[in-house]
């Protein structure tokens, strides 16, 4: 009887101490989520955080007030990022590791692409300037770098397998045709003076997912769009050529881009179709920035991936040339470098033009008397600087940022190539291709959202 009665007492006990330690937590967890101040963006995620909405009657109502509040929550709870990373850790011990791993992002939408053009790191380094800062001392931490495009917001699902994240593609016969119906447009309205080149560049599905896995094929898209081209355009089939080398470092395994070994792959194939000598890689001076973890790293935060950390090769042209950009809003050219040397870990991408800016230019001393306008994303940041070895002038246009009318631009620059040089997925897009239709004729602003 004795003993029930001690055992009883010391069951009380432990729940006692059990729930003031549960009760404990949540009112010092509480405090400090009242008490600290909470950042507008993830650096790990390279995403903006929820923020507190504003409470009106109609989102209580509706049932929007509640889910965005427990959005805010799950966004900002105290230690969010040592939690997320010691569940992965505790995965890996418990030996959970299955060789192809799925992370799905639903509910992405094209119109999140209107984002703020804060990708870029010379925008970063234009603000530090001002207030005495050397770009030399820029690193990932001290930048506002906040890279999106379209490839990263419009993904639905990616793949770890085999030591390396792939997005899966999903392109469609309507996509297809679409863009290159728009392309053909170009080519009709602005006449046979005016070279156009198309160039799809593949994201790696193909050539890196089993086919089990694979459904859509980036090489049946792209030759979608090259069957439905109009006879002027010249095709650039960069697919060829990247998958010739698809054994070599030619994709990130942590990010959604190609590397600049890639980048130099599809230049090659570029210059052969516009009649070109492309320069030797080994006439290049080869530089590499170390310990790259790309956008797909901090989509997943699969620690498989964090032991096959990138490093970002860039290849210096062998000619002195002079770059300028404008930033978003504002139409006043800025003077920059073709490389941005001092690109550091996350940012490490933006080493190529600096990051995505609405219009760039780049002079070289030729005078030959091409020039060229490349539409892109910022896949086409790797390629634009090969070809700055070749054209007098290279304008370069992000389709998400710019306003203004093309034909005004080709003529008043007296352009005499263009290159359309989109992933797949923004091929694949109706965005892009509502996007640079409008241009053409009436420049973006003009066009009712």
């Amino acid at each position: 009887m004795t003993e029930d009665i001690l055992h009883k007492e010391e069951n009380t006990a432990f729940l006692k101490v059990n729930s003031f330690g549960f009760i404990s937590i949540l009112i010092v967890g509480g405090f400090l989520f009242f008490a600290i101040g909470k950042n507008k963006t993830s650096l790990d995620e390279k995403r903006d955080l929820a923020q507190m909405p504003s409470i009106k009657f109609d989102d209580f109502k509706s049932g929007i007030l509640t889910r965005n509040i427990d959005l805010y929550y799950s966004d900002n709870f105290e230690f969010r990022d040592l939690f997320i990373n010691m569940a992965n850790s505790i995965k890996e011990i418990r030996g959970v590791n299955n060789p192809v791993e799925f992370f799905y992002k639903e509910n992405q939408k094209e119109n999140n692409l209107k984002n703020d053009n804060n990708s870029s790191l010379l925008a970063t380094i234009d603000s530090q300037k001002n207030n005495g800062i050397e770009p030399k001392n820029i690193t990932t931490e001290e930048s506002t770098d906040n890279e999106y495009d379209e490839t990263f917001e419009t993904i639905k699902s990616v793949v770890v397998f085999n030591k390396r994240a792939i997005q899966i593609f999903g392109g469609t016969n309507t996509g297809a045709s679409n863009y290159a119906k728009m392309i053909s447009q170009y080519k009709t309205e602005l006449g046979d003076k005016i070279n156009v080149y198309c160039m799809p560049i593949p994201v790696g599905s193909d050539f890196y997912l089993p086919k089990q896995i694979n459904k859509k094929s980036e090489r049946k898209f792209i030759n979608q769009v090259f069957t439905q081209l109009s006879t002027g355009v010249k095709q650039i089939d960069a697919y060829s050529e990247l998958e010739r080398h698809s054994n070599e470092y030619i994709q990130f395994n942590t990010d959604h881009h190609w590397t600049g070994l890639g980048a130099y792959y599809a230049y090659t194939k570029f210059c052969e179709g516009a009649g070109i000598s492309a320069i030797p890689i080994k006439n290049l001076e080869k530089k590499t920035i170390q310990n790259f973890l790309g956008t797909l790293y901090y989509y997943t935060k699969s620690s498989e991936l964090k032991k096959y950390i990138d490093s970002v090769d860039y290849y210096k042209i062998p000619f002195e040339t002079k770059m300028a950009y404008t930033r978003k809003g504002d139409k006043t050219e800025r003077t920059s470098k073709l490389y941005a040397e001092y690109a550091r870990g996350g940012n490490a991408y933006g080493v190529f033009l600096g990051g995505d800016f609405p219009f760039t230019r780049i002079t070289n001393p030729l005078k030959n008397g091409r020039k060229i306008l490349v539409f892109k994303d910022s896949y086409g940041n790797a390629f634009v600087p090969y070809l700055a070895s070749h054209y007098d002038e290279v304008i370069v246009i992000d389709y998400r940022y710019y306003y203004g009318n093309i034909k005004d631009l080709v003529k008043s620059n007296g352009i005499t190539d263009i290159l359309f040089a989109h992933n797949v997925y923004a091929a694949n897009s109706s965005f892009t291709i509502k996007r640079e239709t409008s241009m053409l004729n009436y420049g973006y602003s003009k066009i009712k959202k």
